[in-house]
């Protein structure tokens, strides 16, 4: 079965904006966390309004620092990754880490700092519950050991998306860096339809 690097993952082609768009599932907003603001510390003050109009959104409908009060489609999340890295980044996928580098909340900073004195695990094993806070589709598995981990994403749709399997690559990289771990494998896999599976080693 065939295994994707972070570098491969980002060459996959990406599906069709209406395949994308049609995509079910709602996600909370503090997934988005502090995108506004780091996307202009980032890019400049209009870089945000900039990433709102090619989703054809507001500041109403899409602020800064969205809060989990607030629902989204869940394709939001992957479009809005395709155009900070189409119009902000120049179309260099592999830079978009550097964008959400320090996005943690107050209160996920202190699980950041166990993280730091007991390793990714802790963070890693929350997964689940995590998701199932966040996104009202699927769910996700995580199996943790000693120096390793995976996480099986089962029974959605968005799991099948090359962009968002990029992202959440992206995003549990920039989680390992921000417990001053360094991942040395990380590789994603597909077990069937609806369905992903990344595998971390550290």
């Amino acid at each position: 079965m065939k295994r994707w690097t972070l570098e491969e993952m980002a060459r996959e082609p990406r599906w069709t904006e209406a395949r994308t768009l049609a995509l079910p599932g709602r996600l909370r907003g503090n997934a988005f966390r502090a995108w506004g603001l780091h996307v202009k510390q980032q890019f400049g003050p209009d870089a945000a309004d900039h990433v709102r109009r090619k989703l054809a959104l507001t500041a109403v409908d899409l602020p800064d620092v969205p809060t989990k009060k607030q629902w989204y489609p869940v394709w939001l999340q992957t479009r809005m990754v395709q155009v900070i890295i189409d119009d902000l980044l120049g179309g260099d996928a592999l830079r978009f880490q550097s964008v959400f580098e320090e996005t943690t909340g107050t209160a996920e900073k202190a699980l950041v700092l166990a993280g730091r004195m007991t390793g990714p695990g802790l963070v890693l094993r929350m997964a689940g519950t995590y998701h199932a806070s966040v996104c009202d589709v699927g769910r996700c598995v995580p199996e943790v050991g000693s120096g390793r981990a995976t996480l099986e994403f089962l029974d959605a749709e968005i799991f099948d998306d090359p962009t968002w399997r990029f992202a959440n690559m992206v995003s549990l990289k920039t989680m390992f860096e921000s417990l001053k771990r360094k991942v040395d494998v990380m590789t994603g896999e597909e077990p069937g339809p609806r369905s992903f599976v990344i595998h971390m080693q550290w």
